[in-house]
């Protein structure tokens, strides 16, 4: 990958696993009413893994798959893909029916096979593959939704969080030669995330699949982030994403950084802990009394160290929680 070079594939699925009922909620909403959301979905990565890798096919790749159960009560998997080539493919549908049958054929489950196209050819809208001879025919068809089918208005009126993310694949592939025009965009709509009234960790998980997908080189990112920094601070806002991005590019140095930030000396323990419950609650605005509990029941200074580190990347409390479980397993 290129550093302009648009991150399409891993931007939407932390998207969809992050927010897959605002997904159906947004791209198949008849498909989402069908659903009984009172039994939370399984995401299946060995699953899909053991489904794509026995693909025949040159080009193994499905984004996400789940298992859900209906209102009736039946189970069903759910497969993703999202397709953003911008030409036609004429082996995309039958890997769409190869994903299908394979994971009937593995584990006897029925499949509902849905499609995203993010591809810029307006007429290109496959949504089914057949074979056969003579009498003995084969017919699979799927769902297909085709992003530029949205329209902006109703876009930038949505309280859908996919609606962000459609907007920025458009203006990602729209922008492909003009990565100045691009830069603008992408301050337009991490600006925007502020002023929807949205979460904090909403923002956050918005701001990194905005950054994640509209790659700038260098010089027009340090354009973008001098915009963003003076906003935050006319705001008074700030936008943890950017303690994110410190985290991977300086590791273990993290909680150095951290600490300048927040105004805390890293060393004592006790120190630690109060830096790990601010981050957190800068993040996620309150936090349950015995979560607090156990990590000021953490005595080890290379604990609180990984958990310091975990506070900036984890999607929940109940994962940070793990985290602290985990620590405290291995340690033991």
């Amino acid at each position: 990958m290129t550093e302009t070079t648009a991150n399409y594939d891993e931007t939407w699925k932390e998207a969809i696993s992050e927010y897959f009922e605002d997904f159906l909620t947004f791209f198949y909403p008849n498909l989402h009413q069908q659903i009984d959301w009172k039994q939370p979905p399984v995401s299946l990565d060995k699953e899909l893994e053991q489904i794509t890798a026995s693909s025949q096919t040159e080009k193994r790749y499905a984004d996400k798959l789940y298992k859900v159960w209906l209102l009736e009560g039946q189970e069903v998997w759910i497969l993703i893909h999202i397709e953003v080539q911008s030409q036609y493919d004429k082996e995309f549908p039958m890997r769409m029916f190869i994903y299908n049958y394979r994971a009937f054929d593995l584990y006897n489950k029925p499949v509902i096979s849905l499609a995203i196209l993010g591809d810029e050819s307006k007429t290109w809208r496959p949504n089914s593959y057949e074979y056969g001879i003579r009498e003995s025919q084969v017919t699979m068809t799927f769902s297909t939704v085709k992003l530029l089918d949205y329209q902006w208005e109703d876009l930038e009126t949505s309280d859908n969080i996919f609606a962000t993310v459609v907007m920025a694949h458009l203006k990602t592939k729209a922008t492909t030669s003009n990565l100045t025009a691009r830069e603008q965009w992408k301050w337009n709509l991490v600006r925007s995330l502020y002023e929807r009234g949205l979460t904090k960790f909403d923002i956050i998980n918005l701001g990194k699949f905005i950054d994640k997908m509209m790659k700038l080189p260098p010089q027009l990112e340090l354009e973008f982030k001098s915009k963003l920094n003076q906003y935050e601070q006319e705001q008074n806002m700030p936008f943890l994403s950017t303690i994110e991005e410190m985290a991977l590019e300086k590791g273990q140095k993290i909680g150095q950084e951290i600490g300048q930030e927040i105004g805390q000396k890293i060393g004592a323990k006790e120190t630690r802990k109060q830096d790990i419950i601010k981050i957190l609650l800068n993040r996620f605005d309150n936090l349950p009394d015995d979560l607090m509990t156990s990590i000021n029941q953490v005595d080890d200074m290379s604990v609180l160290e990984n958990l310091l580190l975990s506070t900036v990347s984890v999607n929940s409390l109940v994962e940070f929680e793990q985290v602290i479980n985990n620590n405290l397993s291995s340690d033991n």
